[in-house]
């Protein structure tokens, strides 16, 4: 798991620097609806950078011995420190998400509010959409004594976007995300910058067909939001961040055109960056002469096996032969014993070693590729008594043949 985490941080961090830049400094200049759809593109790396493209073996005749020597007191970690910490971020970030989804849900008033499929909440500070699969619009109990009859048609023509945008499943998928690579700081900055977008392009399509006046009273429902709402990261997004709210208010008062010239350089930015997920991923064919050398399975993490206790006491030597995978992050994968000897006697201690090892991935096209098929065998020495050690065996030999 750890090995498809880290395989994914190149081209999801490269994505998201260009969209996070692109929210930044040209969402009024490309388009508010066109910059959040480009947020699109994520999902589809991620996708693209998981084909089973690697699962063709790179052709290799490497097949390296290594001696394990007697190490009886060698302890081995078997609990992998990066994945426990990963697994900790997630469960803990998981946690937080339900409870915070079931609190709220718990203060869902039953009865229907101003109109159908809106709803008063304890929780709801503005309005809002809940939940990932059937969202309903809540509103807090001071909707109708903070803003006018105009402005809460207005409020609530927005979240209705958010539905019809299908908003509550980008959320879900988004919160996925952010979940799984919850150590990446660039992820929740690009999840506010989404959020951003999102936020933006239901503003557009609200006021599009509106006039001043409606646009003057969108504008002050933003501002009165704005004193309500908490400036942090939310799971729902509200109607006045106050991180949004000045570039929202912006693009209310000085609307303008998306220069098709810099969507045009936009999508094929993200046309060549897909384009190169694709084809990293599709196997090089077969190196020869000096090049292959760059591809040569040499480990740059070796853990020695435990040289077991039975064995040593039996002094019995042997060898296991294992067929594994190096993958992108050079770590071993797929590893199966073709051969042993003593058969079953080193088999286990050879096993939990190996799976701790670290090779120096192959490299195509600049970036690391996976390595099918490999063979590796580690031979189990015991070994020789040190000199001194003969020598007093041999003395105690003459003193006792002397003595009879």
């Amino acid at each position: 798991m750890i090995d498809w985490i880290i395989a994914q941080q190149g081209v999801l961090c490269v994505a998201l620097l260009l969209l996070i830049g692109a929210e930044h400094f040209y969402t009024r200049k490309m388009g508010v609806l066109f910059t959040y759809k480009l947020w699109f593109f994520v999902p589809v790396l991620l996708v693209l950078n998981n084909l089973p493209f690697n699962m063709m073996a790179i052709p290799s005749n490497n097949f390296t011995r290594f001696v394990v020597g007697v190490k009886p007191n060698v302890e081995h970690m078997e609990l992998n420190l990066l994945f426990s910490l990963w697994a900790i971020g997630v469960s803990a970030i998981s946690a937080y998400v339900l409870v915070h989804h079931f609190s709220t849900w718990r203060s869902i008033s039953k009865q229907k509010a101003v109109q159908t499929n809106a709803y008063y909440s304890s929780k709801a500070i503005t309005p809002m959409l809940f939940g990932f699969i059937a969202p309903k619009v809540l509103l807090p109990y001071t909707f109708k004594s903070t803003f006018s009859l105009s402005q809460q048609a207005l409020v609530l023509e927005h979240e209705q976007v958010h539905r019809t945008h299908k908003d509550h499943w980008w959320n879900t998928l988004a919160l996925c995300i952010a979940i799984a690579f919850w150590f990446n700081p660039l992820v929740w900055l690009a999840l506010r910058s989404f959020r951003v977008n999102q936020e933006l392009a239901c503003d557009h399509v609200v006021l599009q067909n509106k006039t001043q006046a409606d646009k003057l009273n969108y504008a002050k429902a933003l501002v009165q939001c704005a004193e309500h709402c908490s400036s942090t990261i939310n799971l729902y997004p509200t109607f006045g961040e106050k991180s949004t709210m000045i570039k929202r208010l912006n693009l209310i008062q000085k609307p303008k055109t998306g220069s098709k010239m810099l969507g045009a350089a936009a999508l094929t930015i993200a046309a060549l960056l897909t384009a190169n997920t694709t084809l990293a991923n599709v196997p090089p064919p077969p190196l020869k002469g000096a090049d292959a050398k760059v591809n040569e399975a040499m480990p740059v993490k070796r853990v020695e096996p435990a040289y077991p206790t039975k064995a040593i006491k039996e002094n019995l030597e042997g060898y296991v032969v294992f067929k594994f995978d190096i993958t992108e992050s050079g770590a071993t994968d797929n590893i199966e014993v073709v051969k042993s000897s003593p058969e079953g006697v080193f088999d286990k201690s050879a096993m939990i070693a190996f799976k701790q090892w670290q090779y120096k991935p192959a490299i195509k096209g600049g970036a690391p590729v996976r390595q099918k098929g490999l063979l590796v065998q580690l031979d189990f020495k015991l070994a020789p008594e040190p000199l001194n050690a003969k020598m007093k065996v041999k003395a105690k030999e003459k003193l006792s043949s002397s003595n009879m």
